[in-house]
């Protein structure tokens, strides 16, 4: 549950003298609002090409949403070094933008992956 935590200030970039822990209720609604932003980045995509924006929900993108949000977000959580304290909308804005752009993430880590090929 340790790598779920959000509240885990062991590798934050700022430093102080007591850790706060962040409520579990705050860290469920940090989850939903990545995975809003995850069902969101279909609409961005959309704007970015020029297309018609239709926001429609349909179950595989909510649970391919929940499951990005519970793999990716806690470890860009901590890489960033976010604070536990900060204010809750700070928080959920961070949250927001880690789903909305969940798919740039995921072009990173699939060029990191894979081994260049030479033309």
């Amino acid at each position: 549950m340790g790598y779920f935590n959000l509240s885990n200030d062991t590798n934050t970039l700022a430093t102080r003298s007591t850790p706060q822990e962040m409520p579990v209720w705050e860290q469920i609604i940090l989850y939903l609002v990545v995975v809003l932003g995850i069902i969101l980045s279909s609409a961005v995509a959309k704007a970015r090409a020029g297309q018609v924006i239709e926001l429609s929900l349909n179950w595989p993108l909510v649970a391919v949403g929940a499951f990005i949000a519970l793999v990716i977000f806690p470890a860009v959580w901590t890489a960033i070094g976010a604070r536990a304290d900060s204010p809750l909308l700070v928080r959920m804005g961070i949250a927001a933008q880690n789903g909305t752009f969940w798919s740039v993430l995921m072009t990173a880590a699939e060029k990191a992956v894979t081994p260049a090929t030479t033309p």
